[in-house]
């Protein structure tokens, strides 16, 4: 199978995006001198771009590959939130809801950036309590009515609150039972939530710590360590190394991924590009190497990028012409 085949799938899928919605927000300004009050640059406020981020940036990644894409979550009644919703609406969704709760702080994310590349700080603002009773009702009715149009869940948790462990194995089982397929980023202290997904995403950092390995597993022992996870959490996985590539384990096969080879400007976001991508080809074609060879092109094109992005029409196009080989 060639990419631009694989791609072409992508085309007649429905994604279904739960989790973690954020506001990624970027102040842009020219470094002008070191200021006279501390040892820190002076940055001349320029402009203010203001984008989804989070899970809504899992999203967006599934809709650049060509699915039909819904997203749920929960945001708070405040400013943040209502930017968020905002910045969502002319993305082309299928269907957004987002479940306010009115004494949640959205997440929100503030990178400064001098001269349009530097980032200089990042300030976050963001709740990390669980979602109230109410909120993780509707979240789970809602998502249960949309879960029935996809063909794929995505579950993308940053341990901000929206998902709860019984959400979790409720929306996996309600999913299964349809026949969809079921993909997951969750971090280390909720890994476990996610048993019986089609396939469970970590990076290297995460993973380490699900096996006890510091301070961070060797490429050597990446393979060694996709078996051990998969088993512990019984699911297939997949490990993502920077620009060591990637480790995928089945319960009957281990690949190895390389990394394309390209000049990196920013790696935020890379892991929303590779769940997306691999989500949906899991969808299409089951566990295939391909699957994961095309996730590994798709996070090289953003990273060639400022800021957290997607890839363009121009990078999917460019990705179809060089075909696929075993």
């Amino acid at each position: 199978m060639t990419y631009a085949d694989l791609l072409d799938r992508f085309r007649n899928l429905s994604a279904l995006v739960v989790g973690d919605l954020m506001l990624d927000e970027y102040i842009y300004g020219k470094a002008t001198r070191i200021s006279p009050e501390a040892p820190v640059m002076v940055v001349r406020h320029d402009r203010t771009k203001r984008v989804p981020g989070g899970a809504a940036n899992v999203a967006k990644n599934l809709l650049a590959l060509g699915a039909r894409t819904s997203v749920i979550g929960v945001v708070g009644g405040d400013d943040a939130g209502r930017l968020l919703g905002e910045s969502l609406e002319p993305l082309g969704f299928a269907e957004v809801k987002l479940v306010e709760e009115s004494d949640r702080q959205t997440t929100r994310k503030t990178r400064i950036l001098a001269d349009s590349a530097h980032q200089v700080l990042r300030i976050d603002s963001e709740d990390e309590k669980p979602a109230n009773e109410e909120a993780c009702e509707q979240l789970h009715e809602e998502a249960k009515k949309m879960l029935r149009q996809a063909d794929v869940l995505v579950l993308s948790d940053y341990l901000k609150g929206t998902l709860s462990k019984s959400l979790v194995t409720t929306l996996i089982s309600e999913a299964t039972s349809l026949g969809k397929t079921v993909v997951a980023n969750p971090k280390p202290r909720s890994a476990q939530w996610y048993a019986g997904a089609n396939l469970i995403s970590m990076n290297r950092k995460e993973a380490s710590e699900m096996l006890g390995l510091y301070p961070s597993l060797i490429d050597a022992q990446a393979d060694t360590a996709a078996g051990n996870l998969r088993d512990l959490l019984h699911s297939a996985v997949l490990i993502t190394l920077g620009d060591s590539g990637m480790v995928a384990a089945s319960p009957s096969r281990i690949c190895r991924i390389n990394a394309p080879r390209v000049e990196v400007y920013d790696t935020a976001g890379a892991g929303d590009t590779v769940i997306a991508t691999s989500a949906l080809g899991i969808a299409a074609v089951g566990f295939d190497k391909v699957v994961f060879d095309l996730a590994a092109l798709a996070a090289a094109s953003v990273v060639r990028k400022i800021g957290v992005a997607v890839p363009s029409a121009d990078d999917l196009t460019a990705i179809r012409s060089l075909g696929y080989s075993v």
